[in-house]
């Protein structure tokens, strides 16, 4: 469904649909952030749906800013239109809302703060997601780490299963036929170096953490959630979420994973590949552990920056997600030859197949 603002807009303002203008207050650099995450997105150009700017600099009146015209808000026909605030602040936002009040307008009504742009863009996501939930009721998937313990045998026995992949699993492509149903990642510096690669080698539906600036082809965003107010585990302990567009964040992605499948309905959920076992840990005391250890399936596996594990926040996650699996009656194991993730049943993976 290829997204109209418009329209998304016009579902809370009817005025909209009786033939109302719409115009932006605040020609400046905030709509051109505004214009840019909309385009990374959901690949939409505002400025097609809008009628012109309202700006209160008199340098600006009279000019053309994106080929559309601004005028002073005395020039304003308020009865026949709708105003969306772009501004960066708080305090310019109330002080246009103010000005807007004074010549007749109403919040909701005639005009809307910025946030408008956002929760515009989320109900949208929201609804895109919607066609994932129980797509896969009573069915069986596999969500593949990227351990040393990774193996193309194994891939190649998971042909015509529904599988989970992260990251750079696409290292592995040049040596097996198989192909994940499902990408997602939510590391920003992955994705900054290896977006290129990920969209050309990755053709299946991908999910990606909102980071404001960086998207894929064929995407999906999602919101982490739990990582910016993030307090150190046991004080803060990580939550499974039920819907797919608010992630919670588990220190790695293998998490956003299985919070996904349980989404798409799968009551059989077998991790491969997940060693749980890294050259550097960062304890809960900040103490800083190394290991003389493989982290991944291949040494070309390699980060922009050095990787830290926050080992006790994942293992605390995935206790997070053996509590709801069992509360739910998702069977939840642990299918990976050897490794250190034990918070799991383990179940030996070639009798999958016998």
């Amino acid at each position: 469904m290829e997204f109209n603002f418009r329209y998304e807009l016009g579902k809370i303002t009817p005025k909209l649909a009786l033939g109302a203008k719409l115009y932006v207050f605040g020609a400046g650099p905030h709509w051109e952030h505004i214009l840019r995450m909309y385009d990374h997105l959901v690949h939409t150009d505002l400025n097609d749906y809008i009628d012109g700017f309202i700006d209160n600099d008199p340098t600006k009146q009279g000019t053309l800013f994106h080929g559309k015209p601004v005028i002073a808000l005395s020039e304003a026909d308020t009865n026949h239109l709708v105003v969306l605030i772009a501004t960066a602040t708080g305090r310019a936002n109330n002080e246009i809302a103010w000005q807007l009040t004074k010549h007749g307008m109403f919040c909701r009504h005639n005009f809307f703060t910025v946030d408008v742009f956002w929760t515009t863009l989320m109900r949208y996501e929201y609804l895109q997601l919607m066609q994932f939930k129980d797509k896969h009721r009573g069915e069986r998937c596999f969500i593949i780490g990227n351990g040393p313990s990774l193996s193309v045998a194994d891939l190649d026995k998971l042909n015509g299963e529904v599988t989970f992949a992260t990251n750079k699993i696409y290292l592995l492509f040049d040596k097996t036929v198989w192909r994940p149903n499902y990408y997602m990642i939510h590391d920003e510096a992955i994705l900054r170096q290896s977006r290129e690669d990920i969209n050309k080698k990755i053709t299946c539906d991908k999910f990606f953490a909102y980071n404001g600036e960086l998207t894929l082809d064929n995407g999906y965003f999602y919101v982490l959630d739990g990582k910016v107010d993030w307090k150190p585990y046991p004080y803060h302990k990580p939550e499974f979420s039920e819907e797919p567009f608010v992630m919670q964040w588990g220190a790695t992605v293998t998490y956003d994973c299985i919070q996904l499948a349980a989404y798409m309905g799968f009551n059989e959920i077998y991790l491969l590949g997940i060693d749980h076992h890294f050259s550097t840990t960062v304890k809960i005391n900040g103490e800083l552990i190394t290991d003389d250890v493989e982290n991944h399936f291949t040494p070309e596996y390699k980060f922009s920056s050095p990787y830290h594990s926050l080992i006790d926040f994942t293992n605390a996650a995935y206790e997070k997600a053996n509590e709801y699996a069992k509360a739910h009656r998702i069977k939840l194991m642990n299918a990976t030859r050897g490794g250190e993730l034990e918070a799991f049943e383990r179940i030996n993976f070639d009798s999958l197949f016998a």
